[in-house]
């Protein structure tokens, strides 16, 4: 009998230090999981989540659950995307020579053009809200496969995007070096042209 009881508290403390080790975004998302509507809103870690229907047809019930970057993974999401000091250095020097750039094309502008300019930008910024608007309230309706799907599409047409850029740039560059050979050959050949005809006089 004594057996059978140290048996049983020992089976307890291995639960109990299972318990206490587990992960923190389980206890997050835990902590969301089976609130009530009012519960859930009035958590800002948490959010609610309407009855909707998948694209396959299926019935998804109204569930409470933890917004994103609200657990655990958030500290290792943000230590993941720190930037190194020469990171920052190149970020910063691009951001400059963007303004710069800005700002010489803007002191070539006449004032109709600033003012069709800042028109553009305004519209552009406004649509870019918009669209970030559309997109969370979007993610907000997702359940977590449908959200991992759509995190990993997003991650390929990045991935599609930085390719195409880095393809038209080297092909930029092939086509600066083609025109400066080029260049370079008829400065060539009209410097001996103007030799020849310089010893035939």
């Amino acid at each position: 009998m004594f057996r059978f009881l140290i048996g049983k508290f020992a089976a307890l403390a291995v639960v109990l230090a299972v318990f206490a080790f587990s992960p923190v975004s389980a206890n997050a998302a835990s902590a969301c999981k089976g609130l009530s509507k009012s519960s859930c809103t009035s958590n800002d870690k948490c959010s609610y989540v309407k009855a909707h229907s998948r694209s396959d047809g299926s019935k998804v019930k109204a569930f409470c659950r933890a917004k994103p970057g609200k657990g655990a993974s958030s500290s290792k999401n943000t230590s993941s995307k720190k930037m190194t000091a020469d990171e920052k250095k190149k970020a910063a020097a691009k951001k400059k020579a963007a303004a710069k750039k800005k700002k010489d094309a803007e002191a070539k502008m006449t004032p109709a053009e600033k003012k069709k300019a800042a028109a553009k930008e305004k519209a552009a910024k406004a649509k870019a809200k918009k669209d970030a608007a559309k997109k969370k309230a979007a993610e907000e309706k997702m359940t977590p496969a449908e959200k991992k799907k759509a995190t990993t599409e997003e991650k390929k047409k990045k991935a599609a995007e930085k390719k195409k850029a880095a393809a038209e740039k080297k092909a930029e560059a092939k086509k600066k070096k083609a025109e400066a050979k080029k260049k370079a050959a008829d400065k060539k050949k009209k410097a001996k042209k103007k030799k020849d005809k310089k010893k035939k006089s």
